[in-house]
């Protein structure tokens, strides 16, 4: 242990004089006082106070310099060393692939071959193979007999041959566990010797293991890491088991995998953090460098639901590597029967196929898409997939309601005129009336069946409902004069009671600023409004450049009606990259709404999603209202027809339908967000109460329990709904993990309803199809970018030896430094006080003033 003695004040040499000085005066002051004083009192009594003056007067100066007592001493910190090793599916792949270069650096570091004597024999077969040459299997050196070359040459290629073979039979995840507990050449062991090793397996999450769980057969792992998925960044958040050592500072992660992360996070953003903490990365990559031979069905979208008769449309992503120039077919079933095939010569990237599908029936169908096995693929079972869609014989019933034919009206009406499973009414309040036909073109009064001035109300009649047969109510630019308060209170029913769904468009004239309806104000999903004009801004740029573009939030994502493509980030990009907007009703969020799509200013001006939420959704009684913050959407026709913009109305109209025809009752609304889900995946129930019925039962509570569809007598599993705190007519849940399988959604209120009848929704719940075999290629770029980031180091089986050098010993010396300060110490000023309590008593005592 070293000690030091300093004084802080000397490092600013101005306090330093100004504190000399001083002490200077009051010494000069004390010198005077003591040549006065040495007439009045003895020379004894003199010296004693002179003394006690000064001693008080250096303490002062001590304390103007601020000394501080340091000392230095060293600690041992252990730190931990997290092995985290990838059991994904796509772990599962066997690299045959592979060239024979790669499967010799790997039976090099798997000590399936290679000793002193032949390492140099080796580095040159190496060296042919990087070449593209057949190694010299024989050095003319070893034998000079023709005959004995040609048969040790050809012991050693079948030896080697015979190497490959059984390489070809290993998986990613068996080469990572002989890499690890290898008795031959043990890493593990030899990592421990170094400090605490914490064992990880990890895939869509991480959960410790031991090491006598790698020693055995991994073909067997817990359920919870969710093996359909790769989620890299969870890899990097592990901690360990939380054993003696769980307390220990974590000091490197070493990361066994083929780097495919499909988890839609950014592990390289993870890694850089852990790099600023001086963790660094070592990612050791697994999986041949070449692209793998496969055929995969990547991806499917579809609508999970759809009228019948109609004809919903299925884009399939067929992956292609490998075949490049051969012909790939593609069929799409139902049972045995085979309803289209598509051919298409492989070009080496996912090729996007469409399909019409269709069903005069309607009910659940199901459906299957395969392709055919190709000879020498690295992967068999990702060839197919499984979907269902729930055909409904119904239309979606639509009322719009404008002021004026704008744009927004004219392209709107065309989109769902045109649309076979839309039943259109239009109501447009101005529009040219020659008087020549009988009405206008289109009808120009919002009719409510209110009850006339004369007519004697009947209270015990039940009330007309105006809306009770629509499904989506749409309101453009309206002026207060022609929808009023009583308009809006029949809306609000609409809404709230019989479970409807309501657009509110913006407009530059009326909707919603010059109304005053106190109904309306509820309604509306946000408040404070304000306009944006983007107008003459960027009015020179190109068209499809103008204004504010549009990017979904993640719970856009998930929403049907916005989804234009199967792959999402093929989905955000075509958002992002639909024509802009040049005028923008900008507002605050209420409680309880949720933004779904947000604009992105031209200007790169700072991003608010919520303030700049422009698509904005909120349940309302036992049904939502959805708010556009533009006038626009018809803009989206540029250069691309009725692409997207009539597939975005289609898809929400279709949506409305489905959430008017959840299960349910006159008081509550029962769904869930996907009723066809994979094992594993997701899904959510909700409960939407009327507010009517909430107000007389506000403690309310909802149990759904959950059945096989073939045996509905026995309970799988139960669980209670969850009242949201922003919106308490919402109650949600998400449903606990279940088998494959058919299964039925009860919900059990709490209180006793009117009639007997169960309210019921259908849920499916299929075998993974995972994402995860759409690309079987490794990715060293990902891998790269997470090791340089935080500063470590990629690796592969044949440069995983280099661990031992990149972490020396995880157990190390810390230097550590505690100081005490004696200028602000408790002891300095009772000195200080004391001296002078006893300079002012001896005074005294003295007859001095």
């Amino acid at each position: 242990m070293e000690k030091h003695f300093q004084f802080n004040s000397l490092e600013w040499s101005g306090w330093t004089i100004v504190s000399v000085c001083a002490v200077l005066v009051v010494l000069v002051s004390i010198i005077l006082l003591f040549r006065y004083e040495r007439r009045l009192v003895s020379h004894g009594i003199g010296n004693a106070l002179i003394a006690l003056r000064i001693s008080a007067l250096i303490l002062i100066l001590l304390t103007f310099l601020e000394p501080v007592l340091t000392w230095s001493f060293n600690t041992e910190k252990t730190g931990r060393l997290i092995v985290a090793l990838d059991v994904s599916d796509s772990m599962n792949t066997q690299d045959r692939h592979a060239s024979k270069l790669e499967k010799l650096q790997l039976a090099r570091a798997l000590k399936m071959i290679g000793n002193d004597q032949i390492d140099a024999r080796l580095d040159r077969w190496e060296a042919a193979y990087a070449a593209g040459e057949e190694p010299a299997w024989v050095e003319e050196s070893e034998t000079a007999n023709p005959e004995k070359r040609t048969q040790l040459a050809e012991s050693r290629r079948e030896n080697l041959e015979t190497i490959f073979d059984e390489i070809d039979q290993m998986s990613r995840k068996e080469i990572a566990q002989k890499l690890l507990t290898n008795p031959a050449h043990p890493i593990l062991d030899q990592l421990k010797q170094r400090g605490d090793i914490d064992l990880v397996l990890f895939a869509g999450d991480a959960v410790p293991t031991e090491q006598t769980t790698l020693e055995n057969s991994l073909a067997e792992v817990p359920d919870q890491v969710h093996m359909e998925l790769s989620n890299l960044s969870q890899a990097l958040k592990a901690a360990g088991s939380g054993s003696e050592s769980g307390n220990s500072p974590i000091s490197g992660y070493v990361l066994l995998t083929d780097g495919r992360d499909n988890s839609q996070l950014d592990p390289v953003s993870t890694a850089e953090q852990l790099g600023q903490m001086k963790v660094p990365v070592y990612p050791v990559l697994l999986g041949s460098a070449n692209q793998p031979k496969d055929i995969s069905v990547s991806a499917l979208d579809y609508p999970q639901t759809a009228f019948k008769d109609d004809k919903p449309l299925l884009k399939a992503r067929i992956g292609t590597s490998g075949f490049e120039g051969q012909d790939v077919r593609v069929a799409l079933m139902q049972g045995d029967q085979e309803l289209a095939v598509k051919r298409f010569k492989s070009s080496g990237v996912s090729q996007l196929l469409e399909f019409e599908l269709g069903s005069d029936k309607p009910g659940r169908q199901e459906y299957r898409l395969e392709t055919d096995i190709l000879p020498g693929e690295t992967r068999e079972d990702n060839n197919e997939k499984t979907f269902a869609i729930n055909f409904v014989d119904d239309k979606s019933h639509v009322l719009l309601v404008e002021e004026t034919a704008r744009w927004e009206f004219r392209f709107l009406h065309n989109a769902l005129e045109r649309d076979k499973r839309i039943d259109l009414q239009q109501v447009l309040f101005e529009q040219p009336y020659m008087g020549l036909l009988p009405q206008p073109f289109f009808p120009n009064q919002l009719l409510i069946n209110a009850p006339q001035p004369n007519q004697v109300a009947d209270n015990n009649a039940e009330q007309p409902k105006p809306f009770a047969d629509k499904d989506l109510i749409i309101i453009g630019d309206v002026s207060p004069e022609h929808v009023q308060e009583e308009h809006w209170k029949q809306i609000q029913a609409f809404v709230g009671d019989q479970g409807g769904t309501l657009v509110l468009l913006a407009g530059k004239k009326y909707l919603p600023l010059q109304h005053r309806s106190q109904t309306l104000n509820e309604l509306l999903p946000v408040k404070d409004l304000s306009v944006v004009d983007w107008n003459q801004a960027n009015f020179k740029v190109p068209p499809n450049e103008r204004g504010m573009h549009l990017a979904l939030t993640p719970e856009g994502e998930l929403e049907p009606l916005f989804q234009f493509d199967a792959t999402p980030d093929v989905n955000r990009d075509i958002w992002k990259n639909l024509p802009g907007h040049l005028w923008f009703l900008q507002g605050t969020l209420k409680p309880g709404a949720t933004v779904l799509a947000y604009g992105l200013s031209p200007f790169n001006a700072p991003l608010n999603e919520e303030r700049d939420g422009v698509i904005v959704v909120r349940q309302y009684g036992a049904g939502q209202v959805i708010w556009i913050g533009i006038d626009s959407t018809w803009r989206w026709r540029f250069r691309m027809g009725d692409r997207y913009h009539h597939r975005f109305w289609g898809q929400l109209a279709r949506w409305a339908a489905r959430n008017k025809a959840s299960a349910g009752n006159e008081f509550v609304k029962f769904s869930l967000n996907k009723t066809d889900v994979d094992a594993g995946e997701i899904a959510t129930a909700t409960a939407r109460w009327t507010q009517v019925y909430l107000k007389e039962h506000p403690n309310i509570k909802s149990t759904v329990e959950i059945v096989r569809a073939a045996e509905p007598d026995q309970i799988v599993a139960s669980f209670e709904l969850q009242t949201q705190k922003n919106n308490p007519q919402l109650q949600e849940a998400n449903l606990p993990e279940l088998d494959p399988g058919e299964y039925e959604l009860r919900l059990k209120p709490s209180t006793q309803q009117p009639g007997d009848k169960e309210i019921v929704t259908p849920l499916f719940v299929h075998e993974v199809k995972t994402i995860e075999l759409g690309n079987l290629a490794s990715n060293p770029q990902l891998l790269t970018e997470m090791a340089e980031s935080s500063g470590g180091k990629l690796l592969t089986p044949g440069t995983i030896d280099e661990l031992l050098e990149l972490i020396p010993n995880l157990n190390q010396e810390i230097s550590n430094q505690d100081e005490v300060s004696l200028w602000d110490h408790w002891l300095i000023l009772v000195l200080i006080m004391g001296i002078l309590t006893v300079e002012w008593a001896l005074r005294k005592l003295n007859g001095l003033p």
